[in-house]
């Protein structure tokens, strides 16, 4: 089973290219995501909505959305909307990827989505981002 995870590197302001990269995903049959939120400090109402509206869609096809590494305030809002039942979240990629059936030791072959993001192929989890000063918000990384 693949367990594709978006590595989100932004702030409320790049959620946009957050939002197209997984519509994208979930059009193509994406049923098995993890999305890294780790710099993402706050989260606004239609951010929240859409966040709902890719789940039911991941729901529809018989997948599931997951969540990992999110701020405190953002995980205090889920918690306070009573939004965390509905979305699993982890404190690691790592967790997410195994809660959604994947397979650490096996990454899939394709490391990225053509202009989703590093086309470096590295799947090692670093978060520290692009060095050459080309941010790019979004990261994708598929595991089996």
């Amino acid at each position: 089973m693949e367990v594709v995870v978006i590595s989100f590197d932004g702030g409320i302001e790049d959620f946009p290219v957050l939002i197209q990269s997984v519509d994208g995903l979930i059009t193509d049959g994406t049923r098995h995501l993890a999305i890294d939120l780790h710099t993402l400090p706050f989260i606004n109402s239609a951010a929240l909505g859409w966040l709902i509206k890719a789940q039911k869609g991941m729901e529809r096809q018989g997948g599931e959305l997951a969540l990992a590494r999110l701020q405190p305030a953002i995980q205090q809002i889920l918690e306070m909307t009573n939004l965390d039942v509905v979305f699993p979240s982890f404190e690691t990629v790592e967790e997410a990827i195994s809660y959604l059936g994947g397979d650490l030791e096996r990454p899939a072959t394709k490391s990225t989505s053509e202009g989703v993001g590093d086309q470096s192929g590295d799947q090692s989890g670093d978060q520290s981002g692009d060095q050459s000063g080309d941010r790019k918000p979004v990261r994708q990384h598929n595991w089996r």
